[in-house]
């Protein structure tokens, strides 16, 4: 299994009571990211370690928040690159992301 470490803009999902927004914005969660291969179209799901971004939206006003993602799998390259999108779940849909940028571990 390799080891991949992202950041990701992640837009929580309003329907949520805040939450998504609680649990993205500090400390850190175990999810499940589900994404789909551009070329292919298939669905995968990941395990994933979720980093919040400190309670900070990514701008004042906006309901986005920038994490860090940890995640690991044999094919995820073929899943998850920038511009990427994705679902986290914890229980329930938590929120949709978007990769901006692949971290070195």
């Amino acid at each position: 299994m390799q080891r991949f470490k992202y950041q990701a803009l992640v837009t929580p999902f309003a329907d949520d009571d805040g939450d998504a927004r609680s649990m993205l914005s500090s400390g850190s969660h175990r999810m499940v990211l589900r994404a789909e291969n551009s070329e292919t179209h298939q669905r995968q799901v990941f395990s994933a370690l979720v980093d919040g971004g400190e309670g900070d939206s990514f701008q004042v006003g906006s309901p986005q928040i920038m994490v860090t993602l940890r995640v690991i799998g044999d094919d995820l390259s073929d899943y998850l690159e920038i511009g990427s999108h994705f679902t986290l779940w914890s229980g329930h849909d938590l929120g949709r992301g978007v990769v901006t940028r692949r971290l070195h571990i």
